[in-house]
C-alpha cells in the first residue's frame, strides 16, 4: 500500500512540473508580419549639370631669364640681391675689365700703325698714277703699288674690325638688365671666376604672370576646349581673376603622370606676387541631362553598380542597375537606368533586400 501511494505521488508531481514548464514558455511570434526598415531617399531629376573643376597651382613669371656675361672673368662687383626690383638697362654686376681694356689699347695701336701704312700707300699710288699718266713708269711698276695699296687697305679694315670686337668685349664686362623685373636668384658671388655664359642672376619679368597647374590625362580634352578660367588666390580670396591657358606640355611628368599647364592671368593686379598659392577653376555644363546621386546610394551588384528604387505605391524596394558617369565631389552622375521622379535610397542600402518594405525618413535639414 505504501508503494502504491509513492507511485501516485510521483505521478502527480511529474504532471505538476510539466504543466509549470509549459506555462513558462514564451508565446510563438508569427513570421508573417513584414519588417519595415526606415531609410532615407531622394527623388531623381535628370537635367544638365554645371560643374566646377578646380586645380591648385602657383603664380610664376612667364619669362624667367638667367643672365650671364658673354666673357669669362673674375666677378668684382654685384649690385643686386634676391628680391630687388630692377629696371631695364640697370647695371647688375661687373667682371674685371683690365685684360679687355688692354686688348682695346693694343687694337687701337694696331689700327694706328696700319693707318700710317695705308696713308703712305695711298700717297704712293697717287704719285705713281701721275707718273704713269705721263709715261714715266711702266704699267707693271704701277700695278705693284696698286697691289700694295689694296693690301694695306684690307689690313686697315681688318684692324678696325678687331678694334670694334675688343671694344664690344670691354663693354661686355658690365652686366645690364634686359627688362624690368625682379631678381629671384643670385648664382655667383664677388671674387668668383665666371665662365663665359655662366648664369649669374636669374631675372623674372613681371609684365606677364601665369599660374602653373598639373592636369590628369583624362581632363586634357575638356581643358583644351575651355576659353576662360576663374582664378582665386589663397591670400586674397576676394580677388576674382580671369585666365586663359597658354601652354600645355606635350609630355606627361614621368613621376606624377600629369601634364603641366600654364594659365596666363589676363587682369593681374599689383597684389599678385610670385610663388603665391592659386586655384584655377573651370566651369562646364554636361552635354546631356544626368541625375546626381550621393555615393552612399550605390550598391554593388557583381561587377556593376545598382541602386535601390522605392515603389511609390507599395513602398517596397527593388534593385535597379544603372550606368554611371563622372564622379563629382561626393556625388556621381547617373547616365541611364533611372527615370524622373523615382525615389532612390541614399542611406541604409546595405541592410535592404529585394521587395522589402521601407519607411521614408524625413529629409535632413
Amino acid at each position: 500500500m505504501n508503494n502504491l501511494s509513492t507511485i501516485i505521488s510521483l505521478s502527480l508531481l511529474s504532471l505538476f512540473l510539466l504543466f509549470t514548464l509549459t506555462a513558462c514558455e514564451p508565446p510563438t511570434i508569427s513570421n508573417d508580419v513584414p519588417e519595415i526598415r526606415p531609410v532615407r531617399a531622394q527623388s531623381i531629376s535628370f537635367e544638365k549639370v554645371r560643374k566646377t573643376i578646380s586645380y591648385a597651382g602657383e603664380v610664376k613669371a612667364r619669362y624667367l631669364t638667367p643672365l650671364g656675361f658673354r666673357l669669362a672673368g673674375k666677378l668684382v662687383e654685384r649690385k643686386v640681391d634676391v628680391g630687388d626690383e630692377i629696371k631695364a638697362g640697370q647695371l647688375l654686376a661687373r667682371i674685371d675689365p683690365t685684360d679687355y681694356r688692354l686688348s682695346v689699347l693694343s687694337s687701337k695701336a694696331e689700327v694706328n700703325a696700319v693707318q700710317a701704312d695705308f696713308d703712305k700707300a695711298s700717297a704712293d699710288l697717287q704719285r705713281y698714277a701721275n707718273l704713269l699718266k705721263n709715261n714715266v713708269i711702266s704699267r707693271t711698276e704701277f700695278e705693284t703699288y696698286q697691289t700694295v695699296y689694296n693690301t694695306t687697305e684690307a689690313r686697315l679694315k681688318q684692324a678696325k674690325a678687331l678694334l670694334d670686337v675688343d671694344e664690344n668685349k670691354a663693354n661686355y664686362t658690365d652686366l645690364h638688365a634686359v627688362a624690368d623685373g625682379i631678381v629671384t636668384e643670385v648664382l655667383a658671388e664677388e671674387g668668383e671666376v665666371i665662365a663665359q655664359g655662366q648664369p649669374v642672376i636669374r631675372l623674372a619679368q613681371l609684365q606677364e604672370q601665369e599660374i602653373a597647374i598639373s592636369i590628369p590625362e583624362n581632363r586634357l580634352t575638356e581643358l583644351q576646349q575651355a576659353t576662360n578660367f576663374e582664378i582665386s588666390l589663397w591670400a586674397y580670396p576676394q580677388l576674382k581673376l580671369v585666365g586663359k591657358w597658354r601652354e600645355i606640355s606635350p609630355n606627361a611628368d614621368p613621376v606624377t603622370r600629369t601634364y603641366q599647364v600654364r594659365v596666363t592671368i589676363l587682369n593681374s593686379p599689383p597684389e599678385v606676387y610670385l610663388g603665391m598659392t592659386a586655384t584655377v577653376s573651370l566651369q562646364q555644363v554636361t552635354a546631356k541631362a544626368v541625375a546626381l546621386i550621393p555615393l552612399t546610394a550605390l550598391y554593388a551588384q557583381g561587377d556593376k553598380s545598382a541602386v535601390w528604387v522605392v515603389d511609390a505605391k507599395t513602398y517596397q524596394v527593388k534593385l535597379v542597375p544603372v550606368q554611371l558617369g563622372e564622379f563629382y565631389e561626393n556625388q556621381v552622375m547617373v547616365l541611364s537606368g533611372l527615370q524622373n521622379g523615382q525615389w532612390v535610397v541614399t542611406a541604409g542600402t546595405h541592410k535592404l533586400y529585394e521587395n522589402q518594405t521601407v519607411r521614408l525618413l524625413a529629409p535632413e535639414t
